[in-house]
């Protein structure tokens, strides 16, 4: 990930005349937060498929659940296992939001760096130092 920088403007004697750091894009998107909230999301579907999964397989359906005469005891068992199927097929689609706050967040990091080393290039600025 990107960080933010610090640019310096010397006049043609050697003397600093601008200075200037960068926005941190951190205050603007985290990717450390939206890892963390990513994280619990995971966590929260997880235990809810799970708990979904335990009450369908404490259904005893061999004589209570009757559908046209059939038992749905194998159907309802299916279903609990593709239940606990689910937490992780949608875990890696999770994982891509992450991917996609680090790109938006190095994206605004160059645009700030960029200001900051426009500010210090200013009359009378002959070198930029930085970065």
């Amino acid at each position: 990930m990107l960080s933010p920088k610090t640019y310096h403007g010397y006049n043609s004697e050697g003397k600093c005349i601008a200075s200037c750091t960068a926005l941190d894009a951190n205050t603007l998107i985290d990717p450390a937060e939206v890892q963390a909230a990513l994280n619990n999301l995971e966590n929260v579907f997880n235990e809810e498929m799970g708990r979904i999964a335990s009450s369908l397989r404490q259904v005893d359906a061999s004589d209570a659940v009757i559908v046209q005469g059939a038992s749905m005891s194998g159907v309802i068992q299916d279903t609990a296992a593709a239940v606990t199927q689910i937490p992780g097929q949608v875990s890696s689609s999770f994982q891509g939001l992450y991917g996609l706050a680090v790109q938006a967040h190095d994206t605004l990091q160059q645009q700030a760096n960029d200001e900051a080393r426009s500010a210090v290039n200013r009359s009378g600025v002959v070198r930029v130092t930085g970065g």
